[in-house]
């Protein structure tokens, strides 16, 4: 069965000629789970589940990508991976490491032609994952999605999070698909009171991504922390949308996304930080810093913030073009050449995201030399 997918959505739309209120994927359909390998530390409990995810937390957990992606989920029938940290427990100089291999599954996902995924029983490959985080505990979570880099197809995954009181979660995403690979990542995470989700994303290769996040800060001073690097080249497509929910009071969140886009590729980013009433004294902040390698790029952003709250601070900013003339002028004097220099700030960008890595076993896999240097 397959099933034409309304997701990033928006939740206050802009003019519709713009065409980024959503994003619409025709003919998506999932069959079977991709093949993940585990590691986990002691202290963190490991389960499998099919019901539904609210019923064990208690809490209902939206995501960012929307409910479509859960109407994908629940046709595809697969197994819930969940992974709980107890009261109390902190894991801090170890990880859950999940590495979700992708192999090549003979087709380009082409959005236009509802077609080229489920319609001819060319499905793509799909995974969920759950983490509790029990009152005072705190636990670091690095997923890896992998693939040959020519490989092509489809690839599906969700993620929720339940923060208990005063727990921490460290999430790192890191993706490194095929070339012609297509990948729709969804987050969805729930805060209680003094809970913290920080979470880095690194996207370094594959097609077509569609990348969705909404957290709910719903207890009094809890947080969420998020860094975003991405390096679309080709003629990749990134759409992304980042919601910053607060319904508790003084609840803070602060989301840092860096890119480098060249050649023909293109992104979205839609970056929302809405207060809720009740929420006073939260305080949100976006920043996101945009290098363009080529005339031929598109970029285009969103920062969003809607206010239903009068004691709140938001603030967003947005730095997207090509290096200053002062820099350039300054380093080429120095013997280098423009290319080398676009070539290593574009590096650099990716670097200062690797380097907040918590893992130190990742770090040093991503860059050795962040590793010996943290």
């Amino acid at each position: 069965m397959s099933r034409n997918l309304i997701i990033n959505k928006l939740p206050a739309y802009t003019y519709n000629w713009l065409h980024m209120n959503e994003a619409q994927l025709p003919g998506v359909s999932v069959i079977e789970e991709a093949l993940v390998a585990a590691e986990v530390p002691a202290g963190i409990q490991q389960g499998f589940m099919k019901a539904d995810f609210a019923a064990q937390s208690g809490v209902k957990i939206l995501t960012g990508a929307g409910e479509d992606m859960d109407a994908l989920l629940a046709d595809a029938d697969i197994t819930v991976q969940t992974f709980t940290v107890p009261a109390g427990v902190h894991v801090k100089n170890d990880a859950v490491r999940l590495r979700l291999s992708y192999t090549d599954q003979g087709f380009v996902y082409d959005s236009k032609n509802a077609d080229a995924a489920g319609e001819n029983g060319q499905a793509g490959k799909m995974n969920a994952f759950r983490y509790v985080l029990e009152p005072d505990s705190e636990m670091t979570v690095v997923m890896d999605f992998t693939a040959d880099p020519a490989a092509s197809g489809l690839a599906a995954v969700q993620t929720k999070i339940c923060a208990q009181k005063n727990s921490v979660l460290h999430l790192v995403q890191i993706q490194q698909l095929g070339e012609n690979f297509t990948l729709l990542n969804d987050i969805g995470g729930f805060c209680e009171e003094g809970a913290r989700i920080e979470l880095i994303r690194l996207i370094l290769t594959g097609k077509n991504t569609y990348d969705g996040c909404r957290v709910e800060l719903a207890g009094e001073k809890s947080s969420l922390g998020v860094d975003i690097g991405y390096l679309c080249k080709g003629d990749d497509h990134l759409d992304m949308n980042y919601d910053a929910y607060h319904t508790g009071r003084r609840t803070t969140s602060e989301m840092n996304i860096s890119g480098v886009l060249r050649d023909r590729a293109f992104k979205l980013f839609r970056g929302t930080i809405d207060f809720q009433n009740g929420c006073s004294g939260a305080v949100g902040d976006e920043l996101e810093d945009v290098m363009l390698m080529d005339s031929t790029v598109v970029n285009q952003t969103i920062p969003l913030i809607l206010c239903a709250e009068e004691d709140v601070v938001g603030n967003h900013g947005a730095t997207i073009g090509r290096l200053d003339d002062q820099l350039l002028f300054y380093m080429e004097s120095r013997g280098m050449n423009r290319e080398d220099i676009y070539e290593m700030m574009a590096k650099a960008r990716i670097d200062a995201v690797i380097r907040k890595i918590p893992d130190e076993k990742t770090r040093q896999r991503m860059m050795p030399e962040a590793a010996e240097e943290a």
